[in-house]
């Protein structure tokens, strides 16, 4: 088949077909959700038909022949394989030749593109408060980075730190990645409220390299959030690395951050609802709250199963017992409805981290270890960058008795990290829990806080942050785990809404459900720490004159020391 085919004719193989006028692959269910990079490669090996396509030639056309890792090409045939359902080791679609390239093994037949059009129906209105159907996700245009200061010395190094940027916020599919090469997605009638841009400058300082970024408002050229980084000069590997994960980072956080921050007082599309539906979940305090959302997540997924996006929220609420909210009032049934989730969203496109997450996620609580762990891996393959994914993965690693994992993922996650008031405190300190380090366990969830339910002004511990630093402290054998054995029942009491009455064995059952150990000898360990934090706390009812005297006996002591 020739590669001078019309323009206007697609190619079939197999179930898919690429459309080369909308650039995109159709498959059995739908549009199939690729990288700009992986595009162009499936369409360079369907366009060559069965024959070898070679690295040199990839790499000189799809990446115009500038200078990148061969993992770059690795990570585009790890893509195409996973959209298209293939196997590595048994091959349907793509075949590797050893040190040479690849081949398409399907037939490629050229199709009229006029006979694969569909007809397109119109999204059904979510609320008739809003004018139009889905939307579009926030847009992020990346066009050239200036490199004029330094281009005599470093010739590349723009090109390739722009080639690797795009690459890594390609793994974000919540969002529209325009490159200047790409111009023709940009609105041609004025930028709406979700487009953003994303420029950078190259400088020499001394003997150093500084690169400065920004990123703004395409409509109003605000600037949202901005930086400075020095780079090494010469080592062109580390400080591709450090941009990148400085950008995907800090920079995508701030975009989301202003998206919630200036959203429209009511709807227009479903992303608009999304997002506020987002931010109601991210400040919601109560029980009734959280339920309100998960019945707004429920109708959006009816009103449009394709919103792949509302699924993993609502699935958190259904295993969480509506983010803490509302303790002991989720169960086997809630379960249920968010493993079907999880699959739902990993049916619409299993090429995405965050699905992978969800759906490891969803096999950790079934007891299905193997296949948990299966997608956990893959979504850090899938999107090494997004520091959420990260603390996910090294969570659900904790519970499946990995730590060294788990710790070498939080210290990635502390990496990327901007700030300091943001580093997962909680994720950290059940770690050190988990490897019997009690007193570094108690010491890093003691900073861990959210708003006061009754107090926006207030913070405090979260439910299961405040558990944990209560088992690290029978584990220390602090002075005042009475104290704090008797105010986390109580804490626990006030908010839960399961029929049956809170018991200690009910109290056992519900930190079992809430925390799904692989290890028998953990679940046994678990419950010995709260057996013996629960006698603690007994104690300390009843005999509440003893323990003022103690309280006020160490405050002796203490004064007496000073």
């Amino acid at each position: 088949m020739s590669t001078e085919a019309n323009y206007g004719t697609n190619l079939a193989f197999a179930d898919f077909t690429i459309d080369r006028a909308d650039e995109r692959l159709l498959g059995p269910s739908g549009p199939v959700k690729l990288g700009n990079k992986a595009y162009r490669v499936l369409l360079m090996l369907a366009e060559h038909d069965g024959r070898l396509l070679t690295k040199d030639a990839l790499f000189s056309s799809v990446w115009d022949g500038t200078i990148v890792s061969e993992s770059a090409l690795t990570s585009v045939i790890k893509e195409l394989r996973h959209a298209l359902g293939d196997d590595p080791k048994s091959p349907r679609y793509i075949e590797s030749v050893y040190g040479r390239g690849y081949r398409l093994l399907p037939p490629v037949d050229p199709v009229e593109a006029v006979a694969q059009r569909r007809p397109r129906t119109a999204p059904r209105a979510f609320s008739d408060k809003m004018a139009s159907g889905l939307g579009a996700p926030p847009l992020l245009y990346l066009g050239a980075f200036d490199d004029l200061a330094v281009r005599d010395s470093a010739p590349h190094l723009a090109a390739v730190v722009r080639e690797e940027i795009l690459f890594a916020l390609s793994r974000f599919r919540d969002i529209r990645l325009v490159s200047d090469q790409m111009a023709t997605a940009l609105p041609a009638k004025g930028y709406g409220e979700r487009d953003y841009q994303l420029s950078l400058r190259l400088v020499h300082d001394g003997s150093s390299l500084r690169a400065f970024t920004r990123l703004c408002r395409l409509a109003t050229r605000a600037i949202i959030w901005a930086d400075n980084i020095q780079l090494s000069d010469g080592q062109l590997g580390p400080n591709v690395d450090r941009l990148v994960r400085r950008i995907a980072a800090a920079a995508l956080p701030r975009m989301q951050d202003d998206l919630l921050g200036n959203l429209p007082a009511q709807p227009h599309d479903v992303y608009d609802l999304y997002f506020l539906t987002r931010l109601k979940m991210r400040g919601q305090t109560s029980y009734a709250a959280a339920r309100e959302i998960a019945a707004t997540w429920e109708t959006m997924i009816e009103e449009h199963p394709n919103f792949a996006l509302a699924y993993p929220p609502l699935a958190r609420l259904y295993d969480t017992d509506y983010c803490y909210s509302g303790l002991g009032s989720t169960g086997e049934a809630e379960r249920r409805r968010a493993y079907e989730l999880a699959h739902r969203a990993f049916a619409l496109d299993p090429t995405e981290s965050h699905f992978h997450t969800m759906k490891g996620w969803s096999h950790l609580w079934a007891g299905e270890w193997l296949l948990a762990r299966q997608h956990l891996d893959q979504a850090l393959q899938l999107n090494p960058y997004n520091e959420r994914r990260l603390v996910e993965v090294a969570t659900a690693l904790m519970y499946l008795d990995d730590l060294d994992g788990a710790a070498n993922l939080l210290q990635r996650c502390l990496d990327l990290t901007p700030f300091v008031t943001e580093a997962p405190y909680e994720e950290q300190g059940f770690l050190y829990l988990l490897s019997g380090d009690y007193e570094r366990a108690v010491e890093q969830l003691s900073l861990v806080r959210r708003d006061h339910p009754d107090d926006l002004a207030r913070t405090q511990p979260t439910v299961m942050s405040e558990l944990y630093a209560l088992l690290a402290a029978v584990g220390v054998q602090l002075p005042d785990l009475p104290e704090r054995a008797e105010h986390w029942r109580r804490s626990v009491a006030a908010r839960w809404c399961a029929p049956d009455p809170l018991t200690d064995e009910r109290l056992k059952q519900w930190v079992l459900f809430h925390n799904p150990l692989k290890s028998a000898a953990r679940r046994s360990w678990l419950v010995d720490l709260l057996e013996r934090a629960m006698a603690a706390g007994r104690e300390a009812e009843r005999n509440p004159g003893r323990e003022r005297n103690k309280r006020f006996e160490r405050l002796s002591v203490t004064v007496g020391m000073l």
